[in-house]
């Protein structure tokens, strides 16, 4: 079971947002209906891409506000069901407002420092902070604290091996096992403690595919985990069918990591598109509005959002595909019940195998 607040689910996992239109309510909504927490990636909602760039700021809080309604209607009402709002967003403020206006449960945000959620959201609704190190902790947790006076409810703790855009210098994505998800959790836990923090969960994310590797982080002393790639594949999924199969194809050994348009680096699967970017050729791109506040159009090589609606299509050519690490288990698109189904049967063997090694052989 996993705790946030007053919100429960049975199984410890959180899904990932996954922008653009893949953790949408569908998705949310079956993950909520198994057993986890669902969560509804903010960007790039508009059913209209074109449109939605025009009227940007409107067409996005319509479609937030619907995707949450939809996800409310798949669930007969019934929660946790969460946001994901990147804080690189244009309008991050106004997206916060609109998902505390939809009646969302939970809020999660990150690419970037939420030093200013608590500002938008207020303290009704329960706060996570997305972190990579001990030290972006503690600068969320000193402003939350000090303006204000706000707790986190839970804290994300993404290593390397994560898909999305990484929190991580490229020297540090090298020697991935120096940042490993158990040296994270203990710089974690020692935060919280040094803020006095009461007992809060911390979910670890990164490469996490299959249900034996949820119980190897619940080892490390995380209370859950958050899980993207593995969930794209799965019936569910707001990722289209030629999309999922390109994934379920691909290799661990067919990612590489580039530079975002959001200034960060982000791992993705090897590509027409993404060959073009390492080449450090240009893909021609309009920008009728600047969705995110630190992309320069000028000086980028390619539109994420348009990269990222082709990815949605299928596009292999002309899509940006991003993913965490473990792609070589992610070989089969499967309804996402078989994943928490498969939870369940890892949990109890590794119960029932726990208790034999408890077992002295002279008792």
């Amino acid at each position: 079971m996993l705790k946030i607040g007053n919100l429960e689910s049975r199984y410890p996992v959180i899904q990932a947002g996954m922008g653009v239109r893949v953790g949408n309510a569908k998705l949310a909504a079956a993950t909520i209906n198994s057993g986890g927490m669902g969560v509804i990636a903010s960007v790039g909602l508009g059913e209209d891409f074109e449109r939605s760039l025009k009227d940007y700021e409107i067409e996005s809080e319509k479609s937030l506000a619907r995707e949450i309604r939809m996800a409310r209607e798949l669930t007969g009402g019934k929660g946790p069901l969460g946001v994901n709002i990147m804080v690189v967003l244009t309008n991050y403020g106004p997206m916060i407002k609109t998902a505390v206006d939809a009646g969302i449960d939970f809020i999660i945000s990150g690419a970037g420092l939420p030093l200013r959620l608590p500002e938008f959201a207020g303290k009704d609704v329960p706060l996570i902070p997305v972190v990579s190190s001990g030290r972006a902790l503690e600068l969320i947790l000193k402003t939350w604290q000090r303006k204000y006076d706000v707790n986190p409810s839970a804290v994300i703790v993404e290593g390397p091996l994560c898909g999305g855009h990484l929190a991580f210098a490229e020297d540090q994505l090298k020697v991935p096992q120096e940042y490993s998800l158990d040296i994270l959790y203990k710089g974690t836990i020692a935060m919280l403690k040094k803020y006095a923090i009461g007992k809060i969960p911390v979910l670890g994310a990164g490469a996490i595919s299959v249900a034996e590797d949820v119980l190897k982080v619940l080892d490390m002393g995380y209370q859950g985990v958050q899980i993207g790639t593995r969930f794209i594949c799965t019936e569910e999924s707001g990722m289209s069918q030629e999309g999922k199969e390109f994934y379920a194809k691909s290799k661990s050994s067919d990612t590489v990591i580039i530079s975002s348009p959001v200034g960060m680096p982000v791992r993705v699967i090897k590509s027409p598109l993404v060959e073009r970017v390492m080449s450090g050729n240009k893909v021609p791109f309009a920008c009728p509005y600047k969705c995110l506040r630190s992309c320069d159009k000028h000086k980028v090589l390619f539109c994420i959002a348009r990269a990222l609606i082709h990815a949605w299509k299928g596009d292999v050519d002309k899509g940006l595909f991003m993913t965490g690490y473990d792609l070589d288990r992610v070989n089969d698109i499967i309804p996402i019940k078989k994943f928490f189904d498969d939870l369940q049967s890892a949990a109890a063997n590794y119960k029932s195998n726990k208790e034999l090694e408890e077992v002295s052989p002279n008792s």
